[in-house]
């Protein structure tokens, strides 16, 4: 069957390649190509297990941050978290702290980054809201129209949570000041007031701008629903039915109580939810249930692997590779919880710790300047792409204010012991488990004669990003692009069909009034994208927008998944 093809998929981490099987659905309006099938596969092999056999133990959370120029900070922490695990030893109330306010000041730059620049886009165009279209109008656009705004203030933003990183890390990204058992770093009055005073500016810009645009777009969200329903004669409700996926969601927990890591380290002996944490660990199916790790399996019946198939991470030898093998279509494994699909992510934290409906306070810690609350109820239940994005904002705020307390509640233990050294062990095995913003990140590490004899990673993107299993359950990307609008129109054509009002005034710029996709071209012309998202099968075009929006609203970091070329 002729598939059409996105390779690569373009503003995410690594390289990720797209297949789409088209088929028609006929309605009273016409003729529309959705996609029927849809096949995911990173196309570089992963070699990092290979990689650290034979390496002293306490080297492996500094290679690992190698994985991802993006993601690095989640991938020291499981990894340190793991090999603690291994020597048997766990960091000082006062290092769960800084590890806090470092990991934290991370989430908040990435939620940012993703919302804004890599998904951002997609929604700003859709849903016609210039704050969040890239400035492609230049300096003007953005000072006279607002064409950009928010796009161009989250690149500030983010730069200084980036900076706290670096005060607590040494540098960002690939930071460098944690050890077994606790940190290389002591929390003194300069870098809490650093960091405070930075995050006084990210509070307040996370407030007033992050939540405005989103409400922004949430309403924008209900137009786009009416237009593309009777567009389509479909009943469409908006963003929500784009890029369901199964239902089931997965999460490891984040930001361990400092004053109780027993709860953190029990989910290593038997299930938990690690409920004393600020988000906490689960699989939801409808309800959270502890999360068990010795339900998390990996297939590669459909991945570039000779490996015996269905393992858990502990269980599972360095990767084999075969590029030959027959039905294999991805360098991605298939990790599976229970024998199901689970997609893992920003909503499945959210789900796992406060259900369906949030209420979270926006209030200042600090000065307590209060802007009520950030209320949201999920829209669908099996995910989509608005689901997804409003709880990166919930997240980002909730992080933001929980800095501000970590950071304060570090000035009473300024001259306490920062860390418990351990020695390298002769034997010992461990599992770190920690969410990055993409997912479920697990590092599961051997020490065998003072040495690594085993490393896995099991990470976000392989979860989201997997081929099918050997069971031939698609993995949820794949779930969630089925039923997607391939239009065969342009980005302008698509966005005049739905906004045919020429409301938007371009005489700043000399251009006049213009309807919203005119204005689009006016901008993407010049720049050479008028065929932005265009994709050609059998002498017809496909616009893609919409199923690059689904796969950017898993925030896909291929990176981590997959790590040299085919």
């Amino acid at each position: 069957m002729s598939r059409i093809v996105i390779d690569p998929v373009t503003r995410i981490e690594g390289h990720l390649r797209v297949e789409l099987s088209p088929e028609k659905l006929k309605t009273s309006t016409g003729e529309w190509d959705v996609v029927k099938e849809a096949y995911c596969s990173g196309t570089l092999f992963r070699g990092w297990e290979t990689i650290l056999r034979g390496r002293d133990p306490r080297d492996a959370w500094i290679i690992t941050q190698r994985i991802c120029g993006v993601c690095p900070a989640p991938h020291a922490e499981a990894s340190i978290q793991a090999i603690e695990a291994a020597f048997n030893v766990t960091p000082t109330p006062v290092a769960v702290l800084i590890r806090n306010v470092l990991h934290g000041a991370y989430y908040i730059y990435d939620h940012i980054i993703h919302s804004y620049i890599l998904l951002g886009p997609e929604l700003g165009v859709v849903c016609k809201y210039p704050p969040m279209v890239p400035p492609a109008l230049g300096k003007e656009g953005v000072s006279k129209l607002g064409i950009g705004s928010s796009y161009v203030g989250a690149l500030e933003i983010q730069r200084k949570a980036n900076e706290i990183v670096a005060i607590w890390g040494g540098k960002f990204p690939h930071h460098q000041s944690e050890y077994p058992g606790g940190m290389a770093v002591r929390p003194t009055e300069d870098r809490i007031a650093s960091s405070l005073a930075r995050m006084f500016e990210i509070w307040r810009w996370v407030a007033e701008t992050m939540v405005k645009d989103f409400y922004n777009l949430l309403e924008a969200n209900e137009k786009v629903g009416e237009a593309v329903s009777s567009l389509l004669d479909i009943n469409f409700r908006g963003l929500q039915d784009v890029g369901a996926s199964t239902g089931n969601f997965l999460s490891y927990d984040l930001f361990p109580d400092h004053e109780n890591y027993d709860d953190w380290l029990s989910v290593l002996d038997s299930p938990s939810k690690r409920s004393s944490a600020l988000i906490h660990a689960g699989a939801w199916d409808g309800s959270s249930k502890p999360l068990d790790i010795s339900k998390i399996a990996e297939y590669v019946r459909y991945s570039w692997y000779d490996n015996e198939s269905g393992l858990n991470p502990k269980d599972e030898d360095a990767p084999k590779p075969d590029k030959n093998k027959s039905e294999a279509y991805s360098w991605l494994k298939a990790p599976r919880y229970d024998g199901k699909v689970y997609e893992v992510g920003p909503l499945a934290r959210m789900l796992n710790t406060y259900g369906t409906r949030w209420k979270i306070p926006i209030r200042n810690p600090v000065t307590g300047e209060d802007h009520g609350y950030f209320e949201y109820e999920v829209l669908n239940p099996k995910g989509s792409v608005i689901d997804r994005l409003a709880a990166r904002v919930a997240l980002t705020i909730l992080t933001s204010q929980k800095v501000f307390e970590w950071l304060l509640e570090l000035k009473s233990y300024t001259n306490q012991k920062v860390t418990n050294y351990r020695n390298v062990p002769k034997e010992g095995e461990g599992f770190g488990l920690w969410d990055a913003p993409r997912g479920g990140l697990l590092h599961y590490i051997k020490v065998k004669d003072h040495k690594i004899a085993n490393y896995q990673c099991v990470v976000p993107s392989t979860w989201n990003l997997s081929p099918r299993d050997d069971f031939g359950q698609p993995g949820p990307v794949e779930t969630a692009l089925e039923g997607t609008w391939l239009p065969n129109l342009s980005v302008p054509e698509i966005c005049n069909a739905i906004y045919p009002e020429k409301d938007v005034d371009l005489s700043a710029l000399g251009l006049g009034a213009m309807s919203w996709g005119d204005a689009l071209a006016a901008a993407l012309t010049p720049l050479g994208l008028a065929e932005l998202n265009i994709e050609r099968l059998n002498g017809q075009i496909y616009n893609t927008s919409l199923t690059l929006m689904v796969v950017r609203s898993f925030d896909p970091c291929i990176a981590c998944a997959v790590h040299v070329v085919r």
